[in-house]
């Protein structure tokens, strides 16, 4: 400020200088907002994602939890179990809404339903003259539904994809109540159900934390007041399992273990190290006796230095996707064996699937058609 300056304009002058700074005060602190607003944008973003996709999950869970019926076993029970019948029920991508203009085979609601029905209705009709000794396990492990992995404009929305799920499993599991005396169902979560906001690569920390694990815990809840259906949802990438003092682990098989693909190659060695490995994790884990997974969409038995490997096949016909690396037509089957004292892997069978259930309306009576999300 000039010497001649009167002592208004001093003051007038001063003012302004004060209003400069202010104003690269705000700047500054604008500027440094929008930085910590950008670098946080995709956690933003994630919470945001998620309080919509829980509360649209709270709305359809809600709704399966309030269904009144209870299923009710009404056969022989002998108080002795003496056989424990075993199916795994993975990659059956309920909502991929397969285009047979584009793919071979359609896969829809009305697919997904028949299919289902089609699993359950087998595992009924297995031995049915040790049924009063029998109790059934369900090992639900993973790519339950489609997901949005490899397109996201690719199958049905992810809130139906959820409702088509929870259609198809409660009631194929309530048929499945009134078959055997007592179910236990237990789950492992797969790579197609993730979150793909929280992991858009494949989930290695919290993998729980997915569109699948709740799904898992909507059926729990459904399932929680029936007395002779037993829900058990681990968050861990793996489950052990008790079956006449003998063990057995399941998981997806995205991650844990890594099989190869049996309808290419498998590398037996390799699958052999990481059994051994896993084994020496903890000393309980050296008795195990069978390893169990999904995700290959592939069904295989080998009997690896005592170990008995299974993988399972899948409900879906092939996709797009699949079809994009050279893979047209891999039989649809499910797993389902017996185990009995002394004998992990007893009588086995696979659980075929195909166009021939997709055109048999009486499976209808087992799981009804899915109509809608409004219905």
């Amino acid at each position: 400020m000039s010497k001649g300056q009167s002592k208004r304009e001093r003051e007038e002058a001063l003012k302004r200088e004060a209003l400069i700074q202010q104003w690269i005060r705000d700047r500054a602190d604008t500027l440094e907002s929008k930085v910590v607003q950008k670098s946080n944008r995709k956690t933003l973003d994630y919470v945001a994602a998620q309080e919509v996709a829980l509360a649209r999950q709270e709305e359809i869970a809600r709704r399966f939890s309030e269904r009144k019926f209870t299923p009710e076993y009404k056969g022989k029970k002998s108080r002795h179990t003496e056989r424990k019948l075993n199916v795994i029920l993975s990659d059956l991508h309920y909502g991929a809404d397969l285009d047979p203009k584009l793919v071979n085979f359609r896969y829809g609601p009305l697919e997904e339903s028949r299919r289902t029905a089609a699993v359950v209705a087998q595992v009924a009709d297995y031995k049915r003259q040790y049924r009063h000794e029998t109790e059934l396990h369900v090992h639900l492990i993973g790519d339950i539904i489609q997901g949005k992995l490899h397109d996201i404009q690719n199958a049905a929305d992810l809130t139906t994809q959820s409702d088509r799920a929870l259609h198809c499993l409660i009631y194929g599991i309530e048929f499945l109540a009134t078959e055997f005396k007592k179910v236990i169902v237990t789950t492992s979560v797969g790579n197609h159900g993730r979150d793909a906001q929280r992991h858009p690569e494949r989930a290695m920390q919290d993998k729980y934390d997915s569109n699948e694990f709740r799904i898992y815990r909507a059926l729990k809840y459904r399932f929680e007041k029936v007395p002779n259906v037993e829900f058990h949802t681990p968050m861990r990438g793996f489950y052990v399992y008790d079956q006449f003092g003998m063990l057995g682990v399941m998981t997806h098989g995205d991650t844990i273990f890594n099989p190869g693909y049996p309808g290419k190659i498998i590398n037996i060695e390799k699958l052999h190290q990481q059994i051994n490995k896993f084994k020496l994790s903890r000393p309980e884990y050296n008795s195990i006796k069978l390893v169990g997974m999904g995700h290959v969409h592939t069904a295989m038995d080998v009997d690896i230095d005592g170990t008995m490997v299974v993988t399972n096949g899948c409900l879906i016909p092939n996709d797009e996707y699949a079809q994009s690396i050279g893979i047209f037509n891999t039989p649809c089957r499910q797993q389902l064996w017996e185990t009995v004292d002394g004998h992990m892997f007893g009588d086995h069978r696979l659980l075929k699937i195909g166009p021939t259930h997709d055109a048999d309306a009486s499976l209808d009576k087992i799981v009804p058609v899915w109509r809608g999300l409004d219905t």
